[in-house]
């Protein structure tokens, strides 16, 4: 039997879906609307049932939730929160005052609701992680688990200025490999464009003069022409074709197979293969590095490490990496098998298992291939840029004097 528990205050928030054990030691469903999941918990448990399992109800219209790249909490939020919360906590107050400060200064809808909820739910009893756990597209598990070594070890105030860094890292990481790519993106975006409106638009147009003039079109004329008949008359067999090459592609890319060896090939790829293998590296040694330093175990670590790097290769080579160290073979072993991991990286993992500093190892190790991955960030856009230039230009120049040259042909048949 469903019920819907109706509140004796207005309640805001989300609406849970819940099976309980009534007085009667009886399963029933329903649903109820409360601030966050502690609450509706709590709700429960006054109206005599025993929760069972709760799932939150997602609404239909919902923005946020349909769009939360637009609508949620932004990546750049996180570092921002972490430094001002470990500021707050170094002067004395008390957790729960400082998230309702910081409340009162975000300026984010989204990011507000998330602190509200977390609020409610350290007041009903819950650790600060385990609150922070209930938003997962906010907080990840790496800093959920960072969190919670931080809470048991008292040293709240260090790690959370540790994961700020580390964000902030990652973002400037970040940053840098998206602008390195937007100018030559806008380029070959701009060529494409113009390219369009000149088949579509101008030649077209054109083509029934010429051929009324009986005009001696030029070559490149005739090559355009050409193309657009092709486009033209052909078009749906041309777009089954790129179909038949790009599906598979796509279904294998769906795939964890297919997508580890796509990445495979996307770093041995010249020009772009090498600042993205660095910049990977360096994401895997910085990581490891926080989480060593904040106290979690090395085989914790390896086990949610893989989820920090994007590239499906070498995150399978992580997660072979962590089943040999479950069997006693340590981090540099394996590391050492496998070619993706370079040789700088596993000898300075070496010395650090040796001399008992792998955190200072690591952190050392991704100072250098941050910066490695900068350098090689900077000469791919050396590269990129000026042959985006000079292929954007060639195609523009060819398709303008596809269309110009002829003009001076028809003049030259009226002198």
């Amino acid at each position: 039997m469903a019920h819907i528990l109706r509140l004796s205050q207005s309640a805001k928030g989300a609406t849970y879906r819940y099976v309980a054990l009534n007085r009667d030691n009886r399963l029933v469903k329903g649903s109820i609307k409360a601030t966050s999941e502690a609450i509706a918990g709590h709700l429960l448990t006054q109206n005599g049932l025993k929760p069972v399992s709760l799932e939150v109800v997602p609404s239909r219209f919902a923005l946020e939730q349909a769009l939360p790249s637009l609508f949620g909490v932004k990546r750049e939020e996180i570092p921002a929160f972490s430094r001002q919360l470990a500021t707050l906590l170094e002067s004395g107050i008390t957790i729960t005052e400082a998230l309702e400060l910081i409340h009162h200064q975000v300026g984010s809808r989204a990011f507000k609701k998330v602190l509200v909820t977390i609020i409610e739910d350290l007041r009903s009893g819950v650790s600060f992680s385990t609150a922070l756990a209930r938003h997962p597209m906010v907080f990840d598990e790496i800093y959920c688990k960072t969190v919670a070594m931080a809470e048991q070890t008292g040293r709240l105030e260090v790690i959370l200025k540790q994961m700020a860094d580390y964000h902030e890292k990652q973002r400037e990481a970040r940053k840098k490999v998206s602008g390195a790519l937007t100018y030559p993106a806008i380029l070959i975006g701009m060529g494409v464009v113009v390219a369009a409106v000149l088949l579509t638009t101008a030649l077209p147009s054109l083509v029934g003069m010429f051929e009324q003039m009986n005009v001696d079109l030029p070559l490149p004329t005739k090559v355009l022409m050409g193309m657009n008949s092709i486009v033209h008359n052909h078009g749906k067999y041309i777009g089954l074709a790129l179909a038949v090459l790009v599906v598979p592609v796509a279904v294998a890319a769906r795939r964890p197979e297919g997508r580890a060896y796509l990445d495979r090939m996307l770093l041995r790829a010249p020009v772009i293969g090498a600042p993205i293998h660095s910049s990977e590296i360096a994401r895997f040694s910085r990581t490891t590095s926080v989480l060593l330093s904040a106290g979690l175990p090395l085989q914790e670590i390896m086990e949610m490490i893989p989820m920090s790097v994007s590239n499906q290769a070498i995150r399978r080579s992580l997660a072979r990496v962590e089943e040999d160290l479950v069997r006693g073979e340590g981090l540099s072993r394996p590391m050492s098998r496998d070619d993706l991991f370079p040789p700088l990286l596993v000898q300075m993992t070496m010395v650090g298992e040796e001399s008992n500093t792998l955190d200072s190892s690591l952190a050392v190790a991704a100072d250098f291939y941050e910066a490695d991955a900068s350098d090689k960030i900077n000469a791919m856009v050396k590269v990129i840029a000026p042959a985006a230039t000079i292929v954007v230009a060639l195609l523009v120049g060819f398709m303008a004097m596809a269309v110009i040259m002829p003009m001076y042909s028809i003049t030259g048949a009226f002198d």
